[in-house]
Order: C-alpha cells, then sequence, then structure tokens
C-alpha cells in the first residue's frame, strides 16, 4: 500500500489528527480514514483483491481516568489515615469527567505538544519534552485556551522562519527575548516568561546536554520553573511519577472536601496528598481535579446542581440550595455556555434527581 495524500488537521477544541488518503498496490480500492495517536494496523495477511485497512484507536479518551478499587483502599497503611470517604469523591469525580470534555483534557500542557505538533511525543521525544517545558512556562496566570495559542503561534512562527522542528530548543535560542515576547503576548507575565525561557534555554544547553533534566532538582533550577511544573514535566516527558502537581484547582478542591488542612501553600497540600493517596493516582489526579474545577465546580460560580457529589452529599461545600435546585431551560442554556458540553452530564442530573 502507498500513501497517496496526506495532510495535519486540527480541529476547532485542539484536537490534532492525521488524515491520510491510502491506495493498494494494485490501485483496487483508494480509501480514507483519520488516523490519531496510538494505532495499530491489522496483520500483514491482506488477500490479493479488494485490501482494506483497518485502524484500531488504542488511546483512551483524556477524560476517561481509573476508579479507585477496594484494594487500593485497603493497601493504604493505617498510620497514614486517610480521610474518610475520599475513595467514593473521588469515583464520583471519574464518572462525571467521562461525561465532559474540559479545556486541559483537548488544550492542557500535556496535550499541547501533540496539538501543534502531531505524534512528536513518538517521533522526537526531546523535542516533546521541550514544548512540554515551554507549555508549563506559559501556563501560570493563564488559561489552557490562551496558552495553547500562544504556542501554537510561536511554533508556526518558528516554522515560517525555516526551522522543520517548530518549536524546539535549537530554534529558539535563535530568538530575541523581545522576538519570543512577540509570540506569547496573550499569555499572563509574557515580559517575565520570555526573559525565563531565554535563560532556560541557556541552563538547558550548558548544564544538561539540550535537553530536560530527569530529577526535581534539577528542573526547579530552570528560572520559572516550580514544583507544580516540574512533576508535570517529569511525568509526562520523562514517565517518572515522583510527585504531584497540585495547581490551584487542586489545592482549591482538597481543602473543600477535607483531604488536606486549610492552607494558602500548595506545597503544603502536595505534602499531605502524597501522604496518604496510592501513588498510582498521583499522574490522573492533576488533569481529573483541573477539569472538574475548570467545568463543573468553578471558582466563585459553582454548579452544584449538576454536580453528583452535592446530590449524594459526599460535599462539605455544597449549596444546598443549589443542589434541591430545578435545572430550568435558562439554567440549561446558561450551563451550556460554560467550558464544557455539559449536556450528557445535565441529561443524567436530571433522570437522577
Amino acid at each position: 500500500m502507498t500513501v497517496e495524500k496526506s495532510k495535519r488537521i486540527l480541529e476547532s477544541d485542539g484536537t490534532a489528527v492525521l488524515s491520510k488518503r491510502i491506495k493498494t498496490e494494485d490501485s483496487s480500492l483508494i480509501e480514507e480514514t483519520i488516523i490519531t495517536p496510538s494505532i495499530k494496523q491489522e496483520p500483514d495477511s491482506i488477500p490479493d483483491t479488494k485490501k482494506h485497512l483497518k485502524v484500531e484507536i488504542e488511546e483512551k479518551r483524556p477524560n476517561i481516568f481509573a476508579k479507585v478499587t477496594s484494594t487500593d483502599v485497603e493497601l493504604i497503611p493505617p498510620t497514614c489515615k486517610a480521610p474518610t470517604k475520599w475513595s467514593e469523591i473521588y469515583n464520583e469525580l471519574v464518572v462525571m469527567r467521562s461525561k465532559f470534555l474540559s479545556p486541559v483534557d483537548t488544550m492542557g500542557c500535556e496535550r499541547i505538544p501533540e496539538g501543534i505538533s502531531p505524534n512528536v511525543s513518538k517521533t522526537n521525544p526531546r523535542v516533546f519534552r521541550f514544548q512540554l517545558l515551554i507549555s508549563l512556562m506559559l501556563s501560570s496566570q493563564t488559561k489552557d485556551e490562551v496558552n495553547f495559542q500562544a504556542m501554537r503561534s510561536l511554533h508556526s512562527g518558528l516554522i515560517a522562519r525555516g526551522h522543520k522542528d517548530g518549536l524546539s530548543l535549537e530554534s529558539i535560542v535563535t530568538l530575541s527575548e523581545s522576538e519570543i515576547d512577540a509570540f506569547i503576548l496573550k499569555v499572563g507575565f509574557h515580559r517575565k516568561k520570555a526573559v525565563y525561557i531565554k535563560r532556560a534555554c541557556a541552563i538547558l544547553q550548558d548544564n544538561f546536554d539540550n535537553d530536560i533534566p530527569k530529577t526535581i532538582n534539577d528542573i526547579v533550577t530552570l528560572p520559572g520553573v516550580g514544583p507544580k511544573m516540574g512533576f508535570l514535566l517529569l511525568q509526562r516527558g520523562w514517565n517518572i511519577n515522583d510527585g504531584i502537581g497540585v495547581d490551584v484547582h487542586i489545592h482549591r478542591l482538597a481543602q473543600m472536601w477535607g483531604w488536606v488542612p486549610k492552607s494558602d501553600k500548595p506545597e503544603l497540600t502536595r505534602a499531605e496528598l502524597e501522604r496518604w493517596l496510592p501513588k498510582k493516582f498521583w499522574s490522573d489526579i492533576n488533569p481529573l481535579l483541573v477539569g472538574f474545577g475548570q467545568v463543573i465546580c468553578v471558582p466563585k460560580a459553582s454548579n452544584c446542581d449538576i454536580c453528583t457529589l452535592g446530590i449524594k452529599k459526599l460535599c462539605k461545600g455544597a449549596n444546598k440550595k443549589l443542589v434541591n435546585a430545578p435545572i430550568t431551560d435558562a439554567r440549561r442554556e446558561k450551563l451550556l455556555k460554560g467550558r464544557g458540553n455539559l449536556t450528557e452530564l445535565i441529561t443524567e442530573i436530571e433522570d437522577l434527581v
């Protein structure tokens, strides 16, 4: 079989796919298919006549997470004293998150490299890690949607300048701080971040052989990179699960549910979560809770009427008046204007109550 035509497509939600038109060697069939990352083709034993290409999607959807099992709970040492009903809350979150995609699922930092440079994690892991680093550095005080656009602008701008890999360490060092800043104008604190990026690139060249270091202590030597970014970078870039990346959503929600003591320091939240949460969930808890915080439990505008935690009396911070309120047409219209498509979840909540 030969590939007759191939092109990249970027969906409106930031998801990247590859469109290929495939023709058999004997030209008996031309078939077009959409191939996403992590695919598996059928065995080579294809009949000579009417050959077909079958594609199996192996990668799970980004809003699907593993539930906590009774075995997971039993393996927590008694001395750790995990919060009561934490596993019930966690599993309710898993179910709710499976009903909608949030910005973090398609335009979050870990999704951006594949979104701007499809399949880069497999074709060029070093460039993938660098793009992941830059997406994390730009993400502070910036919504995922804005960060995605800034990363795409930086990547396409470097391609236009003749750099085949687009955004990479080798290409970005050719830019001045002001040139970097011009590409990332819409992110928060863009001038400071342009300075940090330029300095971080020099450190990677001088101290880490042009790649991302593999320890948290080394990663946080990069300007503008703290433990939250560092642990996420290790998890996604090197598959090293050494800690939890705690952002504002996790910090806020974990305190509201009584998972951690009240504090204004995310690092204390991280330490407390790592004390009792089984390590197998350290990687998932970030996108799980971030997506929930972006769409359902939004700061200053919680949507307790479509949250099963409130309905099932699992959330200490639930607005009881809102939990018991009916979902009117006006309310449904307002909910559907949020950052995620809540149609499926709203329908299920209406059936539940």
